[in-house]
């Protein structure tokens, strides 16, 4: 194997991990159970390695996709058939599925299914929201605990140890993956969607990751915001309204970036902007209105459309995201919309009004998010020409921060308010 061919099977195998494992392992845990969710794993795993070995040498087959699905359902049968001596002499074992059975759930629509169980399954009400989210990652996503970890400021051994607790308390409940039913998508179908909005905040604004968009949690939300659009009796207003948020922020995402360096709003390249995203956003903000209520997701949405249809940053139209950031804060409230709201105001009443909303925000902001209200004091008091005074809350901002990106940002935008009050005076 030449090492530039086998450098780019391991390229392909990676992109295909992401977007076929989580079908896999749900598959394969509806075929075994969530006690065996280890072995199902074994099998995706097992499953990429062989792809590793054969693409090489025979050549990438011509659907990828298929190829290691049938592959895992080889795999799978063959483990089936190794267990029948085991089940027949103990009679109190549930059989597994024959081999019709295996082939039935290997068909698309069953596919879907299967990640609608476990999606529905891994936010199963006493597992706390951000271990749903870990195992969402992990069986769906196919992370790692140290991808995961690196994502929410975790340790792998954290990672790994909470989403050995997440497993447990599952296996406690479902020995199966069990079916959706009415009283599931009455009951849960918030949570979850609830689950992947934050898998997609933790992908787009994480306040933690040297790097300043992780493109795989996001990627990860995409797909399975798509997958609730499968499901029956859901207010699919509500997930049109996530999926258009979704595309109306990853249309942006090499806007974001200059190599490693962090591009503010003000000052992005809007060629960069991906319209045929953008255009998707759009499409899912039309079929949003269907829903019977008013959703968080419809107003973040609505804000992001406003900046999608601006020309350029003089042209935001700053009234309407501030009225609908006044109307968010009245559904949804906290610092953060509390700080984007003064942004808003700033830029549509000066910001001398900005900051008076500020003053109004109590001090109740995490530990990790408090750089955002001192970036944010910063910003209009350097627009106010108090060049000395946004230094002094830069440089605070970037010691709050945690992301390298974050504060090489926040030490940049210091940097040049020296240089403004040295031309000033």
């Amino acid at each position: 194997m030449s090492e530039p061919t086998s450098h780019k099977t391991k390229g392909i195998v990676d992109h295909l991990f992401r977007n076929e494992a989580g079908k896999m392992t749900a598959i394969l845990i509806r075929l075994f159970g969530f006690n065996k969710a280890e072995l199902a794993e074994d099998i995706v795993q097992e499953t990429f390695i062989s792809a590793m070995k054969n693409w090489p040498l025979k050549g990438k087959p011509e659907n990828p996709s298929a190829w290691l699905m049938q592959v895992a359902k080889n795999k799978a049968i063959n483990v089936l058939k190794r267990d029948q001596l085991i089940q027949s002499k103990e009679s109190d074992i549930e059989p597994y599925p024959s081999a019709e059975e295996v082939d039935r759930i290997f068909l698309d629509h069953e596919i879907t299914d299967s990640q609608l169980r476990m999606l529905f399954t891994c936010c199963y009400q006493e597992i706390k929201p951000r271990e749903q989210v870990m195992l969402i990652l992990n069986i769906l996503g196919g992370l790692n605990t140290a991808e995961i970890g690196s994502a929410l400021l975790l340790t792998p051994e954290a990672v790994k140890k909470a989403i050995f607790r997440a497993k447990n308390k599952v296996r406690k409940r479902h020995q199966k993956l069990p079916v959706i039913t009415k009283q599931d998508i009455s009951e849960k179908y918030e949570v979850v969607l609830t689950a992947i909005y934050l898998i997609f905040n933790e992908g787009y604004r994480t306040s933690f990751s040297d790097t300043i968009v992780n493109d795989e949690l996001c990627l990860t939300a995409l797909r399975l915001a798509h997958l609730m659009l499968n499901l029956k009796g859901i207010n699919a207003g509500e997930v049109h309204a996530l999926l258009s948020l979704i595309y109306f922020n990853i249309a942006r995402f090499e806007a974001r970036k200059e190599g490693s360096e962090m591009v503010d709003l003000k000052t992005q390249d809007r060629n960069k902007w991906d319209a045929g995203l953008i255009s998707k956003g759009f499409h899912h903000l039309e079929k949003s209105r269907s829903s019977f209520r008013l959703s968080h997701y419809h107003l973040e949405s609505s804000i992001a459309s406003v900046h999608c249809s601006a020309q350029n940053f003089e042209e935001t139209d700053w009234q309407l995201i501030s009225r609908y950031y006044k109307m968010l804060l009245e559904i949804k409230s906290s610092p953060i919309i509390q700080i984007n709201y003064a942004t808003a105001v700033s830029y549509w009443e000066g910001p001398e009004v900005g900051l008076r909303n500020l003053d109004k925000i109590e001090y109740s902001l995490a530990k990790e998010k408090k750089y955002l209200l001192s970036a944010a004091i910063a910003e209009m008091n350097a627009r106010l020409e108090n060049f000395g005074l946004a230094k002094s809350y830069y440089l605070v901002a970037s010691d709050q921060a945690n992301s390298k990106p974050d504060i090489e940002y926040l030490l940049k935008k210091a940097a040049e308010c020296d240089r403004k009050s040295f031309s000033k005076n």
